[in-house]
């Protein structure tokens, strides 16, 4: 066995509460350094995903409701970024209505045509996007989608979608497309 691999026997309690502080550490930090050890958001990834098969699929969501509510009773509304006196970390549509056909456009892999409010322009923009991935952020969803008109990978914050229609064309997510390598709240 390579020195830096740990054979460990672990409860499925002690699973659980491993995923959940390696969660919680994925969401506020980029990478963490202990001594000459580095570990990467996708490192934290690997690991969280190891942690979730290991302790079955509704330990994993009970994870991320534990996590959210220790998020929400110690940093009730945390900001995206400095943005001066404007506070854009507030919600500014309702998202029960297009949070599930993103969702379904998702699985479909079928192309969205979204009026996205622009916080650096502060106007609302049609956009036509390949939406690849959702995640919930903090207090919301973030949709990791192919922006036709800027030609790259972009996130989305849910709460800014005014409106969506689904476009008649399907598309193919690329092979090395990984959810991790857009975790950073900059791209927001």
């Amino acid at each position: 066995m390579s020195a830096d691999v740990l054979n460990i026997q672990l409860k499925k309690s002690e699973a659980l509460f491993l995923l959940l502080s390696a969660k919680l550490n994925q969401e506020f930090l980029d990478s963490l350094q202990i001594e000459h050890i580095e570990i990467s958001n996708k490192d934290m990834a690997n690991l969280i995903q190891r942690l979730e098969q290991l302790v079955g699929h509704a330990y994993a969501e009970l994870a991320d409701e534990v996590l959210e509510e220790l998020i929400n009773s110690f940093l009730p509304e945390i900001p995206i970024r400095n943005t001066s006196l404007a506070d854009y970390s507030f919600p500014m549509y309702s998202i029960d209505e297009t949070l599930p056909q993103i969702e379904a456009a998702v699985d479909s892999k079928q192309a969205l045509e979204i009026e996205y409010y622009s916080m650096d322009r502060e106007e609302v923009n049609k956009r036509e996007v390949e939406p690849y991935f959702v995640e919930k952020r903090y207090n919301y969803y973030v949709v990791m989608a192919y922006c036709r008109w800027r030609e790259d990978i972009r996130l989305f914050r849910v709460d800014r979608i005014k409106s969506l229609r689904a476009l008649d064309d399907h598309f193919e997510m690329p092979e090395d497309f990984e959810a991790q390598n857009y975790r950073n709240d900059e791209h927001i």
